[in-house]
């Protein structure tokens, strides 16, 4: 019976304006994946006056937010900074003794940069502000201009329409290695690796 209901739902919904049975669910574009490419696509649109809606399952932002590019750029930025006083001798700069390089401080650095990021460019709240409607849930074609997005515990997904277009941005996994025993040994990916 919920599967009926879903089915009569969405076979109606294009008759509606809008096209939903409860808020506004057309737009000029879609964008499935709130990574780095879905979120230019959302910007670039949103900054030519089209309507966007943005859709993402698990966290606006992506790999480059979260486990790539800002994590790992801001650690090298310490790297450098640490090498930099190292080596300052080679430049006829007086050296310290030591130099260490408290692990807590840049990892919470990290956190901060990450934190600072994603409120000010990937946010909903960010988005939003732009004109961008974000929405969350597991997104599948129903066909070239409609998507239905579902928000999981068993809810009725939401049935939204682009009248332009549908960008397809889902984003990367990582590659299980192919190295026999690999399974067997504690190994860590770009996705584990910054939470340590």
């Amino acid at each position: 019976s919920r599967l009926l209901a879903e089915a009569v739902m969405m076979a109606l919904a294009h008759l509606l304006p809008g096209g939903s049975l409860a808020g506004p669910t057309s737009f000029d574009l879609l964008v499935v994946g709130g990574g780095s490419a879905g979120l230019t696509a959302a910007k670039f649109a949103a900054r030519f006056g089209k309507s966007v809606a943005l859709i993402e399952r698990e966290r606006l932002g992506g790999d480059c937010t979260w486990t790539g590019c800002v994590p790992s750029k801001t650690l090298l930025a310490s790297a450098e900074r640490a090498h930099a006083l190292r080596t300052a001798a080679e430049f006829g700069v007086a050296q310290p003794a030591t130099v260490s390089v408290d692990m807590a401080a840049v990892k919470a650095r990290i956190g901060r940069t990450i934190g600072q990021i994603y409120d000010a460019d990937d946010s909903p709240e960010a988005l939003r502000a732009l004109g961008i409607e974000t929405v969350s849930g597991a997104a599948t074609l129903v066909d070239a201009r409609r998507v239905s997005v579902s928000s999981g515990g068993g809810g009725t997904a939401t049935v939204y329409e682009a009248t332009k277009g549908v960008v397809l941005a889902t984003g990367a996994r990582p590659r299980p290695l192919d190295i026999r025993g690999i399974a067997s040994v504690p190994h860590l990916t770009y996705e584990g690796i910054f939470s340590l």
